[in-house]
């Protein structure tokens, strides 16, 4: 039997990271900016390699400082598409290099970095997604919560669990359909697209569901931080649907009641972050209430951190 948790501990595994400033005031992390806008935050190693990188170049796309520890793009660099450029530029030579283990989970999906008002999109530049978390920017996604509820009202979920090839966390639990929001592609139409993906469930019923707001953590892994904003859907499915795994992403899912759901989040078998989007769920619908978790306040203040990385105005805009 795993070691339990409790619903807490599963949320603070997520939103793990308790005081940047801290980190920054004790020179663990550079500040990344653009145009003067803080968009991230980068670890004192990864700067280096960056910085080594950049300075070969002919004309060095970035500009960093060991003296302020701040990263920042050469002036030249004053379009999204020169910066895109630039960074996918930098990019590619660190994964050449095999010197920054996140490249090495290379995706060739691009996430846009936003923070810029002088565009109607506000969109700075592109990066690889596999980069993300090495420059410590605000990345979005969505997740589904796909319920059944019966003639008695009875609520089951069903849950996927991840394919032992998947890049990370392999084997794990999962929503039955969840993903990243790529460049090009909008928050719904990310949701249908995941939903058909991952779930095999057609669009007649995935435009059925219903946005049920964001969820907000900052997670400190182990190459790097990662702010991230959730858009989180409930559908409910007909009784008689079943999901079946269709891009190879899922190897099985499975109908489970609210607690059999419940003890599988505190035997910490669920991806964190999924995990953070069904505990919103049961606390949206009531099954977890102030009476049966001592902790339910600060569960809430730790599903909807806060951070001041800025966020594009749209995703469709290419």
């Amino acid at each position: 039997m795993p070691e339990r948790g409790t619903i807490l501990s599963v949320v603070h595994n997520c939103n793990n990271v308790r005081d940047l400033k801290d980190d920054i005031a004790c020179e663990i992390m550079y500040k990344f900016f653009v145009n003067n806008i803080w968009v991230g935050v980068v670890s004192k190693k990864d700067a280096h390699l960056i910085q080594d990188v950049s300075d070969a170049q002919k004309i060095p796309p970035l500009v960093i400082s060991s003296i302020k520890k701040t990263i920042t793009f050469s002036n030249w660099c004053d379009t999204r598409k020169k910066r895109s450029d630039a960074m996918a530029t930098v990019l590619l030579q660190l994964r050449e290099a095999n010197t920054c283990e996140p490249l090495s989970k290379w995706r060739n999906e691009l996430y846009l970095v936003g923070g810029d008002t002088s565009v109607s999109d506000g969109v700075f530049f592109e990066l690889e997604r596999a980069a993300a978390e090495v420059f410590g920017v605000r990345t979005f996604g969505v997740h589904v919560n796909g319920i059944t509820v019966s003639n008695a009202g009875k609520v089951c979920m069903w849950v996927g669990r991840r394919s032992l090839s998947k890049q990370k966390w392999p084997g794990m639990l999962d929503q039955i359909a969840a993903g990243g929001i790529g460049n090009g592609v909008g928050v719904w139409d990310s949701m249908i697209k995941e939903c058909d993906e991952e779930a095999n469930i057609p669009s007649k019923i995935s435009q059925k569901a219903k946005y049920a707001g964001t969820i907000q953590y900052f997670t400190r892994t182990e190459v790097g931080m990662q702010p991230e904003t959730q858009f989180v859907f409930d559908l409910v499915l007909p009784e008689k649907f079943v999901p079946t795994p269709k891009d190879g992403e899922v190897d099985t899912f499975y109908l489970w009641t609210l607690d059999e759901v419940i003890d599988k989040i505190k035997q910490n078998q669920f991806k964190p972050n999924c995990a953070m989007c069904i505990v919103d769920f049961l606390i949206r619908h009531g099954n977890l209430t102030p009476e049966n978790e001592p902790d339910y306040l600060e569960i809430i203040d730790n599903l909807h951190c806060s951070f001041e990385f800025p966020a594009p105005r749209s995703f469709t805009a290419v």
